[in-house]
């Protein structure tokens, strides 16, 4: 078996028999054991120390990681083999990315918090900014489903899936919802809670619940640094 399939597995034993299989979790104690604390210091460490330390790790953790990347204090990614981070990238106080499956891309010069679920793939283009939650995964409740998340078998669940587009100069307010399969578009800025459904037409500003176009955007001035 893969690592993927053993933790398959041993999630499944869980949430039938209220057990986990010995071998699995005597290997993931061990492991815990000897990265855990270590990542927690790294993880908190405030100042120039502690940023030059989670590009050390980081670096050797991600799909891939360009230069100047800045990663703050908190944050949260569990699982670092689906993530893409671009040149001068910036991952924000209190950002959770979690991407067992799929993928995370984030652009050059974005600045990111908020939370992100990868299981569809999320492609973040350049000169992003955002504070919201992108979902490329969400329960639903079609054909009669459950929808209280991961603690049922997957059988009893619905699963809408679909990626998402954060086209370059885009932005996206804090505590905005994106769900799964959506494109916002060059440019395009999404208010503070909102709730986006659909896509969204390049350098257009929408909010609400759901998101309605309510302006446009001036195109951005500047060119490409080289």
């Amino acid at each position: 078996m893969h690592r993927s399939d053993n933790e398959i597995h041993a999630k499944e034993m869980y949430l039938r028999e209220g057990k986990v299989p010995l071998g699995y979790a005597i290997s993931k104690g061990l492991m815990s054991l000897v990265r855990d604390p270590f990542l927690l210091f790294v993880t908190h460490l405030p100042g120039p120390l502690g940023l030059k330390l989670r590009q050390l790790w980081y670096k050797r953790k991600v799909a891939f990681m360009g230069k100047g990347v800045v990663i703050e204090q908190n944050v949260h990614i569990p699982i670092l083999d689906n993530l893409y981070l671009s040149d001068f990238s910036y991952l924000g106080w209190g950002l959770q990315i979690y991407a067992p499956e799929g993928f995370v891309k984030i652009g050059k010069r974005s600045h990111i918090t908020g939370r992100i679920l990868g299981h569809g793939g999320v492609e973040i283009g350049d000169y992003v900014g955002c504070g919201g939650t992108l979902l490329s995964i969400t329960d639903s409740h079609q054909g009669g489903s459950r929808m209280c998340g991961p603690m049922v078998p997957n059988e009893q669940r619905n699963l809408k899936q679909g990626k998402i587009t954060i086209q370059k100069d885009a932005f996206i307010g804090q505590h905005s919802i994106v769900m799964p399969g959506v494109t916002v578009g060059e440019g395009a800025v999404v208010a503070p809670f909102s709730l986006v459904v659909r896509n969204v037409r390049p350098w257009t500003v929408v909010s609400g619940v759901p998101a309605v176009k309510i302006s446009d955007r001036e195109v951005v001035r500047y060119s490409d640094p080289d």
